[in-house]
């Protein structure tokens, strides 16, 4: 295989790779709207089952599997821009032309941003919803406390893994 041909076949490989993530994306905002509806409608018709407590958890691993994809799509974005475009002589390649303005990539960010807004609104609802039904529920004061411990490094472990996929993602050299 010549070095053109490799070229090419990376570059079928990582745009494959974007369109799966992007599906995988789709398909993670469907499916999770889905399960935490699910969740919630338990959590309300079964106040002493597990979903109350659960769906906190679910949504947290909902943001991350996001992350994760978005991550995905922004390294495979970077290795062509890096990597493989270069090799293209005499052309402006697409990633270097969404990186030529600031503005083409305004669109990807507040997607990112508004989609954990989203799933961190719910996060706090139903932490709250949560914590609140085991203070009706006369819980132990060290089980409500320890799952008010337990969300919150929950939620720090996500904000530190958006910060780090905000910096990789918004980085331009």
């Amino acid at each position: 295989m010549n070095t053109d041909e490799f070229v090419k076949s990376q570059f079928l490989t990582l745009r494959d790779e974007i369109r799966e993530s992007k599906a995988r994306i789709f398909w993670l905002m469907f499916a999770g709207m889905l399960l935490v509806v699910s969740s919630a409608y338990m959590a309300a018709e079964h106040p002493s089952a597990f979903a109350n407590a659960a769906t906190p958890f679910l949504i947290l691993a909902l943001i991350l599997a996001y992350i994760s994809e978005q991550n995905n799509i922004s390294r495979a974005g970077r290795y062509l821009r890096e990597v493989v475009e270069p090799r293209i002589k005499d052309l402006l390649c697409w990633e270097h032309w969404l990186e030529s303005k600031h503005q083409f990539r305004e669109v990807d960010h507040a997607f990112v941003v508004g989609f954990n807004l989203i799933f961190l609104i719910f996060f706090l609802v139903t932490t709250t919803l949560t914590l609140r039904q085991l203070v009706r529920m006369d819980a132990q004061p060290w089980y409500i406390f320890s799952a008010g411990i337990a969300y919150v490094l929950g939620a720090l472990c996500v904000a530190y893994v958006f910060s780090r996929h905000w910096r990789a993602s918004t980085h331009v050299e």
